[in-house]
C-alpha cells in the first residue's frame, strides 16, 4: 500500500468498512510509517471535536431583534418596489427610457436616409426623366438635321413622341420561305 492508497482509506477504516485483507494491509502501514499513524490520530482528534461540539447560546433579545428586522426589511422592499413601479416607463427608469428612445429615433433616421425608398419609384422617376430628356434631344436633333437622308422619308416620326403613326397600307407580312 502507498500514502495515496492510504489517505483514500482512511475515513473508511475509522468507520470500519474495509475488508479483512485490506484492514490488515491499512495496519501494516501503519506499523511501518510513523507520518501515517500521525495522520491518522489527527483525523480521529478532528472527529471527535466536531462530535462533541458544545451548544451556542444566544442572548434573550437575539431572536425578537431578528424578526424585528425581518420585518422591517420587507417592508424596505415593498416601499422601494411601490416608488420603482411609479417612475418608470415600461419597466425602464427615465435616463435608460430616454437612451433608448434616442437609439431608436437614431437608427429610424439612418435606415431611411440608407434606404429611402423600398419600392424604387424615386429611382424609377429619376430614370423617366432622363429617359424624356433624351427623347427630347433626339428629336430636337432629328428636326434640325438637314441631311438628305430624314429628307427622304419624312414619315418617320419615331424621336416624336406621343405621335400617332399608321402604317397599314406600308407594311407586308411575307410568310418565311424556309
Amino acid at each position: 500500500m502507498n500514502r495515496y492508497e492510504f489517505e483514500d482509506k482512511i475515513s473508511d477504516y475509522l468507520d470500519n468498512q474495509l475488508s479483512i485483507s485490506e484492514r490488515r494491509k491499512f495496519e501494516s502501514f501503519l506499523d511501518k510509517d510513523s507520518e501515517a499513524r500521525d495522520l491518522l490520530k489527527s483525523v480521529r482528534k478532528t472527529i471527535d471535536l466536531l462530535d462533541t461540539s458544545w451548544p451556542q447560546k444566544a442572548s434573550e433579545e437575539f431572536l425578537p431583534n431578528l424578526l424585528k428586522r425581518i420585518e422591517a426589511e420587507k417592508s424596505n422592499i415593498r416601499i422601494k418596489s411601490q416608488t420603482n413601479a411609479k417612475t418608470l416607463f415600461f419597466g425602464f427608469s427615465p435616463s435608460n427610457a430616454f437612451l433608448l428612445s434616442t437609439a431608436l429615433v437614431c437608427f429610424i433616421a439612418i435606415s431611411v436616409n440608407i434606404f429611402p425608398d423600398l419600392t424604387g419609384s424615386a429611382q424609377s422617376s429619376i430614370v423617366n426623366e432622363i429617359n424624356q430628356k433624351t427623347d427630347l434631344n433626339q428629336s430636337t436633333q432629328v428636326a434640325n438635321d438637314e441631311s438628305p437622308a430624314f429628307d427622304a422619308d419624312s414619315s418617320d416620326s419615331t424621336g416624336l413622341p406621343g405621335s400617332n403613326i399608321k402604317l397599314n397600307d406600308k407594311i407586308k407580312l411575307v410568310k418565311n420561305q424556309r
